[in-house]
């Protein structure tokens, strides 16, 4: 069976989630992602600012969450095709996973 790999860095919506998911992390059967949001926080903690708004019509700033989410794949709509990640907003993820990775 000739299964194609979904590609890390997506942004997809999330069944029951009120905002899209950033794609950070794959395996057979599920997911790890992070929220994307327009708000400066969540809850008590302050959320992660982007360098660039992924939604290309939308210029207000915009920001991730601090939580890692693992959840199964069907769950996971598929990829927006109106969001795209920049290069500056890749390595800025990069660096937060490899920051919490070391935790």
């Amino acid at each position: 069976m000739n299964k194609k790999k979904p590609s890390l860095f997506t942004i997809r919506k999330k069944r029951k989630e009120k905002h899209p998911q950033i794609i950070v992390g794959a395996d057979r059967t599920s997911f790890e992602s992070v929220g994307l949001t327009h708000s400066r926080r969540s809850g008590k903690s302050y959320n992660n600012p982007l360098p660039d708004n992924p939604n290309k019509k939308n210029q207000t700033q915009s920001y991730f969450k601090k939580r890692i989410i693992r959840d199964f794949k069907f769950l996971f709509s598929k990829a927006f095709k109106n969001y795209q990640l920049s290069n500056e907003d890749i390595e800025e993820i990069k660096k937060f996973l490899d920051k919490k990775k070391k935790k």
